[in-house]
């Protein structure tokens, strides 16, 4: 498996459409922290002893160790599931937003085009 760093993993409050294909969601639309409540709730059904102890996979982490590929050894630190999402392509970025003053000093040069002087107001 390779990890693909184009992947960002998605805060609790983003929403999310999956129109096809969803699991454990009844509705289509729902929060990253929805669909993890529901996973954790999942698990905890389906565990003879849950304890709080388990719910940092949901939240903090848990305390585990890591063998990495990088031959360092077992690394220790914390774990936790989360939802990541990678766009299929590049956003597009927004123009930038003129300011009033801006669009007022265009405004006057339309108006009068035949000169290159901008009308303060």
């Amino acid at each position: 498996m390779t990890h693909d760093r184009r992947f960002t993993s998605l805060n609790d409050d983003e929403v999310l459409y999956v129109p096809s294909g969803g699991i454990l969601m009844s509705n289509p639309t729902f929060k990253v922290a929805e669909f993890l409540d529901s996973l954790a709730q999942l698990v905890s059904d389906r565990e003879a002893e849950w304890s709080e102890d388990h719910e940092g996979w949901f939240a903090d982490g848990v305390d585990c160790q890591v063998m990495r590929l990088t031959g360092a050894g077992w690394q220790h630190g914390n774990v936790r599931i989360r939802l990541e999402f990678m766009p299929s392509k590049e956003p597009e970025r927004l123009p930038e937003r003129s300011t009033s003053r801006d669009r007022v000093r265009l405004r006057a040069k339309t108006v009068n085009s035949d000169t290159d002087e901008y009308i303060d107001l």
